[in-house]
């Protein structure tokens, strides 16, 4: 499973991610982005780098959520 979620405000913008992979140990990852964006930009960017990361760890098949209306 991978939860995303991006946000922005007045002094800049983050992405984050949760993945609960197959054997269970929980992954968090958030990030700073560094550079201007909208909020539906910081949500694709959530969703990208957490794709990323399920992709370097094997996987093939993800069930994926987020509160985005846009993706």
């Amino acid at each position: 499973k991978l939860f995303f979620d991006g946000s922005k405000c007045q002094q800049g913008g983050g992405a984050s991610f949760v993945m609960i992979p197959p054997w269970g140990t929980l992954i968090s990852v958030a990030h700073k982005l560094n550079f201007e964006c909208t909020n539906n930009m910081a949500e694709y960017e959530s969703l990208v780098l957490g794709l990323q990361n399920a992709i370097n760890l094997g996987a093939r098949h993800i069930d994926i959520f987020g509160d985005s209306e846009l993706i």
